[in-house]
């Protein structure tokens, strides 16, 4: 049998693990410390065994994924820290693909294009696809920021280029079209080839977009609406074809009793999915959710206790407490203890459009590299 790696130039970190039918030919090889290629863990036996990589350059970051049944061709391909390519997803990136740290591409998903540069925290659901008609031509390019969603069978064509920006949710089914075409030009009908683009904290759930458009900052699209025409910055926008329904609707910012209010529901949602029985309080202007494992406080409120759990919007480094994490929502950044209950606790409020840009590294919170985009405090 051949080597499973064959490379003009190869580092491969000595406890990277292979599984079986792994075949990897490239010109150059670099794999990171516990970069695991070829296994499926529980899913193995839904999955026959075997990985095929076929690139110019491949380098896989410490903690890299590849599940089994995935195809990977083309130019150089960059997956940084902690990705995971699960089982039977195909990637065809002819120039450049990077994908930032801590993405999911889900399975059976497909990446394909020229230019292909993703941010951190991807997250790929199964059967979503980048590409499609022309995407292998010059001047196919997809630009995305970090946090980027794509829902179940969601389509992004980039036939021309397509920019989305940093925390963009395209739901279950959303389509984007840079290219539509079928009947003659010389007939009369219908010929459009452009690029699209969408600003940061924009939701677009099951939608279709047409070529050209330009959907703002702060936007939400509603189900199931056709976008021809382009959307600006904090607009609720509806329908087939998509007609602006209130302008500056968006961001609203809760402060306040309506910030006390959210909290007080979100922490009793929160009890039910820890299945205990203890009901969040207010106390000042702050609200608490007491459990057996920790104390959960949204607010200022000095607690005491082996095990705090503190969200502040303080946007300062004030002193934290032995035992405590602390996520600020001001500067999206969680300092402190990084462990289960944390960890949880960060997915919970994530479902909710909390994102932090930290993640655990050695027991504690890191702050990432990259700087998150600007929130605005009102609309405008």
């Amino acid at each position: 049998m051949p080597e499973p790696i064959r490379a003009g130039r190869s580092s491969v970190a000595p406890d990277v693990s292979l599984g079986p039918d792994v075949d990897i030919e490239a010109d150059e090889v670099e794999i990171g410390a516990g970069a695991r290629i070829g296994h499926s863990d529980a899913d193995d036996f839904r999955t026959p065994p075997g990985v095929r990589i076929r690139v110019r350059r491949l380098v896989l970051a410490p903690g890299v994924t590849i599940g089994r049944g995935v195809r990977i061709d083309g130019g150089e391909i960059r997956l940084d820290e902690g990705v995971r390519i699960l089982r039977n997803s195909t990637l065809r990136v002819l120039d450049t693909l990077h994908i930032g740290a801590g993405g999911t591409v889900g399975e059976a998903c497909e990446i394909s294009g020229r230019e292909v540069h993703i941010g951190q925290e991807l997250w790929m659901l199964p059967q979503a696809k980048i590409g499609g008609g022309s995407a292998l031509e010059h001047g196919s390019r997809l630009d995305a920021g970090h946090y980027l969603h794509l829902g179940v069978h969601t389509l992004i064509n980039t036939a021309r280029p397509v920019r989305l920006g940093h925390e963009v949710g395209l739901g279950t089914r959303t389509s984007i079209y840079t290219h539509g075409a079928y009947p003659s030009a010389l007939q009369g009908f219908p010929v459009a080839f452009d690029g699209v683009e969408i600003g940061d904290f924009s939701w677009v759930p099951g939608a279709t977009i047409n070529p050209g458009v330009r959907i703002g900052r702060n936007c939400v699209i509603g189900v199931n609406s056709l976008v021809t025409a382009d959307v600006p910055d904090g607009a609720l926008a509806a329908g087939s074809p998509a007609k602006v329904i209130r302008e500056g609707a968006y961001p609203r910012p809760l402060d306040g009793e309506r910030r006390l209010a959210f909290f007080e529901a979100f922490l009793a949602d929160y009890a039910r999915i820890l299945a205990v029985s203890a009901a969040p309080v207010r106390r000042d202007a702050s609200v608490l959710l007491e459990t057996d494992e920790a104390t959960y406080v949204a607010g200022d409120i000095a607690v005491e206790g082996p095990r705090v759990l503190r969200v502040t919007d303080a946007g300062e480094d004030a002193p934290l407490t032995t035992g405590a994490t602390r996520f600020d929502t001001h500067r999206r950044h969680v300092d402190g203890v990084a462990d289960g209950l944390s960890e949880r606790f960060a997915n919970e409020m994530r479902r909710h459009g909390i994102r932090f840009y930290s993640r655990p590294r050695d027991g504690i919170y890191a702050a990432w590299e990259a700087t998150p985009p600007p929130l605005e405090t009102a609309p405008g």
